[in-house]
């Protein structure tokens, strides 16, 4: 039987300096995290991803003690279901560590943004969507997992390198984030391609331009990835309001400097609107911690603005 483990986060929004609202969402609960940007303008962006928070928030899937008890709900028949599930299946039995009941859970974490998805179209119609991102730390035949997930820009980093707060120069490898997610984006596509390089990405004129959203009627399927969990592990879950104004090396400074995540939330989101504040900023540093830390349990209800 493996130690059990949990997480200790925290997160914050802001509007940023240059937005009248804030359109971003987030949700914490003992074992997910989420961040969602909404988009639709009129307040109907703001709706967009506080329905999808509220969605993962309310969901069984996330507190059952068994995740097999939660009744899969799916599109109709003759949908994509089959072609997405045939590539799910192929991409985590390419890793040996991953157990075979990951598929079963990775199917649940669709079934959810599914319902998120019916549940904007049906308050919004077709006028407005959100991207989102998020973790889900579960154990799955006696190994503890990462179900990581993602539709349209909003990213999850890992912090690789030295544990937070350890000394740099005692242990080897650099500091630094590495992208779990792949952003749905026009110019992602055009970096998969070789048509442009990442750094003509970041300042390309379309480079805001999504490909999937959760509430559009259209394309709306999520990436799902499988990461081993282990204690001392950091995750960041951030809107493109981040990630537009900080470099990866900026982000991965702080994520290993500031031992606490919700201080380490706050010094993101400051230096963010200190270096411009363009868009809605909206992030969760997530601690992966053995359940008998002293530490475990201290989760921070994230500041609004």
């Amino acid at each position: 039987m493996s130690e059990a483990l949990t997480i200790r986060s925290g997160g914050v929004t802001d509007r940023g300096l240059r937005r009248e609202t804030n359109e971003d969402a987030l949700i914490v609960t003992d074992t997910m995290c989420a961040v969602a940007d909404g988009m639709g303008g009129h307040e109907a962006g703001e709706v967009a991803s506080a329905l999808c928070v509220a969605t993962l928030g309310a969901s069984e899937l996330f507190s059952l003690d068994d995740f097999h008890d939660y009744r899969i709900v799916e599109p109709e028949p003759g949908s994509d279901v089959a072609r997405f599930r045939a590539t799910i299946d192929r991409q985590l039995k390419l890793d040996p560590d991953v157990p075979n009941g990951a598929l079963d859970a990775v199917h649940r974490v669709r079934s959810v943004l599914w319902e998120a998805d019916q549940a904007i179209q049906a308050q919004c119609g077709t006028r407005a969507g959100t991207t989102v991102t998020g973790a889900w730390l579960v154990e799955i035949e006696g190994t503890w997992l990462w179900i990581v997930f993602n539709v349209g820009d909003s990213r999850t980093y890992q912090l690789t390198g030295p544990l937070v707060g350890e000394d740099v120069t005692a242990t080897s490898g650099p500091v630094g984030v590495t992208q779990l997610t792949v952003d749905h984006s026009e110019v992602q596509y055009l970096v998969s391609i070789g048509q442009l390089t990442p750094a003509q990405a970041l300042v390309h004129p379309r480079r805001n331009v999504i490909t999937r959203a959760l509430g559009t009627g259209q394309i709306w399927e999520p990436d799902v990835i499988v990461v081993p969990a282990v204690p001392g592990q950091r995750l960041l879950m951030c809107s493109d309001g981040l990630t537009g104004e900080l470099s990866p090396a900026h982000i991965a400074r702080v994520l290993h400097s500031v031992r606490h995540p919700k201080e380490a939330a706050d010094v993101l989101v400051q230096a963010a609107l200190r270096t411009g504040g363009r868009d809605n900023v909206t992030l969760v540093v997530a601690d992966v911690l053995d359940a008998e830390d002293p530490a475990a349990h201290t989760s921070t209800i994230p500041r609004v603005r």
